[in-house]
C-alpha cells in the first residue's frame, strides 16, 4: 500500500504512539504486536477509528517451533509438574517449576514456618493442583506457554 498518510496509534493504554505509515503499522503487526483493539487517527485529524479501517489484521500466530521440536522448546512437562504437585506439593515445588513463584513461596512458608504443623494445608493444596495439572485443567505455565505431554 502506498498511502502517504501517517497515523497516530492508541493501544488502549492512554498513550498515543507514532505517527506511523501504514507500512510501519503492518510491520508492527508482523513483529507480533497485538493490534486487535488498536485505534488510529490520521495525522492532523481529530477522529479515532479502529485500525481495521486502514489495516487488514493478520490472525494471531504461534511462534514457530524450533527445528526438531513439535512443540515450544520452552514448554514444561505436564507429567513432571503434576507429580511434583502430588508428591512435593507441600513445598510448592510444582509452582516453582511452572514459574508461579508467589504460590510456591506461600506453600513453602506455610510448611516451614509452622514447623510442619500446617503442612497438611500445603499438601492438600499441592495434591489438588497436581491432579488438576494431570487432568489438563491447568494447562499453562506462568508465561502462558502450554504444557507438553
Amino acid at each position: 500500500m502506498n498511502d502517504p498518510t501517517r497515523y497516530w496509534l492508541s493501544i488502549g493504554d492512554g498513550v498515543s504512539y507514532g505517527p506511523f505509515t501504514v507500512a510501519e503499522l503492518e510491520q508492527l503487526q508482523r513483529d507480533g504486536r497485538n493490534l486487535a483493539r488498536a485505534q488510529v487517527c490520521a495525522e492532523g485529524a481529530s477522529e479515532w477509528m479502529p485500525i481495521t479501517g486502514i489495516l487488514r489484521l493478520l490472525p494471531p500466530q504461534a511462534p514457530p517451533a524450533a527445528p526438531g521440536f513439535a512443540h515450544d522448546p520452552r514448554a514444561k512437562s505436564r507429567i513432571a509438574a503434576g507429580l511434583f504437585g502430588i508428591f512435593l506439593g507441600a513445598l510448592g515445588v510444582h509452582n516453582f517449576y511452572l514459574g508461579f513463584i508467589g504460590k510456591g513461596v506461600a506453600q513453602l512458608l506455610i510448611s516451614v514456618l509452622s514447623c510442619g504443623y500446617l503442612s497438611i494445608i500445603s499438601f492438600i493444596w499441592g495434591l489438588i493442583e497436581g491432579i488438576l495439572i494431570l487432568s489438563n485443567s491447568i494447562d499453562r505455565d506462568a508465561d502462558g506457554i502450554r504444557l507438553r505431554e
